[in-house]
């Protein structure tokens, strides 16, 4: 009869720093290689997931596996898409019949050009592979009852779970990858739900990794919840967190519900407090009450607030951003942000076509720099100016006393509204700010880091754009970072259609 078929699922991932890192401790971890391994059929499939975020660079620390697979699937952000091309050219070396399929953020963006690079370019959510295996192998390899392998993902411990209810989003901000999307949000049913929870296993804190948990319905929210407060009373997990918008904190009773069903955390999609900013980004829904006082709603209900902030420097400068840190340094009311990133123009948002169409995107602007540690727009105050914020402001250098100060009187203006657990989740969040690498692997907290420019273009590629071993000539070329604008400024003509595609919903799959 032969043996079974070997597929291997790649989560491929970028460092900031850009040096090879393992980093078990990020969060959070990504989901879809668990769901993706779901739907290979267990009889005729060897099944190995690999979490290039957790175990670092494939072809650096599990080298082996590069010889191992008939199929490998790829998975990932935006800015990972020359990830996919490096391994896809070892696999290919090694094994020219290998089947590469390619789905993800870095996929859905550049639909038409990763068309032409891997066999399967799957632009739709993970169950789109069903129809890839279906195609290649025949129906006997797709499975007949999906369920999540978390038996698979060595990168999940036993204390932080990760599952999903829902899928995309209902807001349409300018700015977001989910925009560029443009797939409708979809909730599972509470069936499903369930038995993806009790795959998952006891954990002590479950992550809901919905890109919005509260979706659009109560209806839908209400049995969300329901299933999160059966599923609590089975042991399934102690504690959950996941993401929400400000929408959610409208309705006080929504945060009541949420507390009762075991939520200790919520990360919501602050941005910016610039009200002007936020209506041109689209995001309508954080300006309709004060950001600051549900904020405080949601804290005094006995649940955290964590959040991130956007530094658009098309239109702030660098002093703006330095007062609202000082402004929240001095609010003990308002927690520290998780992370600043700087705006990002991913391709097809309408913020990318906005800033393409006045000519603030840097030439040289590589797929690899849409990382939200990179400038690639051209800047109110400079280059020079938002290269220094994002090397020393983005991670709180210069403020660190003020904000450990402020983590204090935080910590005793909530100390009856938070619990232990809670406190000790928020304290976490200045350590993610200020060593991010260090908090997810201690081995990285003193170590120096490589000097980066910060800017597209000029900023140091990673050492694994160098093959670090042999690769055959036909492949030379994917190990050249893919760009989005070239020298003089103009598009990629390679990426023409999909930079310039209308933000309509594609269709479901692309096979090369």
């Amino acid at each position: 009869m032969g043996r079974r078929k070997r597929v291997l699922i790649v989560n491929c991932y970028w460092p900031e720093t850009r040096v090879p890192m393992q980093l078990p401790n990020e969060m959070p971890m990504p989901l879809a290689p668990v769901h993706l391994a779901g739907h290979f059929a267990p009889r005729k499939w060897d099944i190995r997931l690999y979490n290039e975020v957790a175990n670092g660079h494939l072809e650096l620390f599990a080298p082996e596996l590069l010889r191992w697979p008939d199929v490998v699937v790829f998975c990932g952000l935006t800015a990972a898409f020359d990830r996919f091309l490096q391994l896809s050219a070892y696999l290919r070396t090694r094994n020219p019949s290998v089947v590469i399929i390619a789905g993800g953020l870095a996929v859905r963006l550049l639909p038409g050009h990763a068309a032409t690079r891997f066999d399967y370019a799957c632009r739709g959510d993970v169950e789109e592979i069903r129809d890839v295996i279906r195609d290649a192998f025949g129906e006997e390899f797709v499975a007949d009852d999906p369920v999540p392998r978390y038996d698979l993902a060595s990168w999940m411990g036993r204390w932080i779970g990760y599952a999903e209810s829902s899928r995309n989003c209902n807001f349409r901000c300018s700015f977001c990858t989910l925009t560029a999307d443009s797939l409708p949000w979809r909730a599972a049913d509470a069936g499903t739900f369930m038995r993806h929870l009790e795959a998952m296993g006891p954990r002590v804190l479950l992550h809901i990794a919905d890109n919005q948990f509260a979706g659009a319905g109560r209806d839908a929210f209400s049995e969300r919840l329901d299933v999160l407060k059966r599923a609590r009373e089975k042991g399934i997990f102690r504690w959950w967190a996941g993401f929400v918008t400000d929408a959610f904190l409208w309705d006080e009773d929504n945060l009541r519900r949420a507390k009762e069903s075991g939520c200790i955390s919520l990360l919501i999609g602050v941005e910016s407090f610039d009200t002007q900013w936020l209506r041109r980004m689209n995001k309508a829904q954080n300006v309709r009450r004060s950001q600051e006082s549900l904020i405080r709603r949601c804290l005094e209900a006995g649940i955290l607030f964590q959040y991130g902030l956007v530094f658009d420097p098309t239109e702030r400068r660098v002093a703006d951003m330095e007062r609202e840190l000082d402004v929240i340094a001095q609010d003990a009311s308002i927690p520290a942000p998780n992370f600043i990133f700087v705006a990002t123009p991913f391709p097809g948002t309408p913020f990318f076509a906005e800033k393409h169409a006045q000519g603030l995107i840097l030439p040289g602007t590589r797929v690899r720099d849409l990382d939200g540690s990179t400038l690639n727009l051209r800047a109110l105050d400079g280059e020079a100016a938002v290269a220094t914020f994002l090397r020393t402001t983005k991670n709180l250098v210069g403020r660190r006393a003020r904000f450990l100060a402020h983590q204090a009187r935080f910590h005793w203006r909530y100390r009856a509204a938070l619990e232990p657990h809670v406190h000790l989740a928020s304290a976490l969040t200045i350590g993610s700010i200020m060593s991010p690498q260090g908090l997810s692997n201690v081995r990285y907290a003193f170590r120096a880091k490589s000097p980066r420019t910060h800017v597209g273009a000029t900023d140091r590629l990673d050492p694994v754009y160098t093959p670090s071993q042999p690769v055959d000539g036909r492949f030379a070329s994917w190990f050249e970072p893919t760009l989005v604008t070239l020298a003089d400024g103009s598009l990629n003509p390679a990426l023409a259609d999909d930079l310039t595609r209308a933000h309509a919903r594609r269709p479901a799959a692309a096979v090369a």
